[in-house]
């Protein structure tokens, strides 16, 4: 295997990339992507255009707005694609705070539009959602998907609205409930985020909290994830999966694990200085941790990378802002 994969072992990311082969019996499909040009999207473009499916990309950077219903039944009935994936969103809890509006407008018309769409045309819809709509957490961890969700920030109210959207519009759907992603992209957000783009300004990284604890899934693992939900077989879908590692790192840890990564990546940027530490966000529960066996047991999804695997990856890999 080389160097391609962080472990010794041979996981499904290994055999999919070196030998083309589908999960399923599905032959190359055509795969629409809403916000193919951000960061999950972008991810997931390479590897399903390396395992041999063609994506159609449907993004606002290229003035293809999801908001605009007219336009994306128009790109829909032109290409006629065989799945759906959904990822473009108002994705940051700051942006969502800051402009509602605009959030609503895409989290949840936008999505409403999609739905419909993928729903008028018969054609499955693997919707991106988020672990935020569990908030907040009343029953304690590790979340199932049975969990009552709801949502306790202006992001994840949208989120969930979208989801009840696709679930009640769209016919196959599929929800994807990522946990915290994490990966080698400037506008990434979130801890390790944050942490980052702190220690390339050389300056030190803030902790908001410290005890609260998540589950930190990496971009590559989520990149499978999608993979598997758009290529699995009929009985996997009209089903809700929470997508993560069932791994729980407090954050005051995962940053240390991060420092310590940056360290042995960039010996002559090491920063040997303390953590600005600040109070925790009220939205942030005290623990964050999935249990993924409905999604090992439906899709075989099991994430491939631990946290310090990823963290080496990330830090090896410049991200395509960076690439130019």
């Amino acid at each position: 295997m080389g160097n391609s994969h962080p472990t010794s072992k041979i996981g499904i990311r290994d055999l999919l990339l070196l030998y083309r082969l589908p999960n399923t019996s599905i032959s190359s499909m055509k795969i629409l992507i809403t916000g193919n040009r951000g960061f999950v999207g972008a991810e997931t473009q390479k590897f399903l255009e390396a395992n041999g499916h063609e994506v159609i990309g449907y993004d606002l950077m290229d003035h293809k707005d999801i908001r605009d219903g007219t336009q994306f039944e128009q790109t829909v009935v032109t290409l006629m694609p065989d799945r759906i994936l959904h990822l473009a969103a108002v994705a940051r809890f700051t942006e969502a705070d800051k402009d509602p509006k605009l959030c609503y407008e895409t989290n949840v018309l936008g999505t409403r539009n999609v739905a419909v769409v993928a729903g008028k045309y018969h054609i499955p819809l693997a919707y991106a959602s988020t672990g935020s709509v569990y908030m907040p957490i009343k029953q304690e961890p590790p979340i199932t998907e049975e969990f009552g969700v709801c949502g306790n920030s202006v992001y994840a109210c949208s989120k969930y609205i979208g989801e009840e959207f696709v679930r009640s519009l769209a016919h196959p759907w599929m929800c994807l409930r990522y946990a915290h992603l994490y990966g080698r992209e400037k506008r990434m957000h979130g801890l390790i985020g944050g942490y980052l783009t702190r220690l390339q300004r050389g300056l030190a990284p803030i902790l908001y909290g410290g005890n609260q604890s998540n589950d930190f899934c990496y971009i590559k693992d989520i990149a499978v994830a999608n993979y598997l939900a758009v290529t699995a077989s009929w009985d996997k879908w009209n089903q809700n999966y929470n997508i993560g590692t069932g791994e729980e790192l407090s954050a005051e840890v995962a940053g240390d694990k991060f420092i310590k990564a940056w360290n042995n990546a960039y010996p002559k940027e090491a920063y040997k200085g303390k953590v600005e530490k600040k109070e925790g966000r009220t939205v942030d529960p005290a623990r964050f941790v999935y249990d993924v066996s409905k999604a090992t047991r439906l899709l075989n999804f099991t994430a491939e990378y631990k946290f310090e695997e990823g963290l080496k990856d990330m830090l090896n890999e410049p991200s395509k802002s960076e690439k130019g």
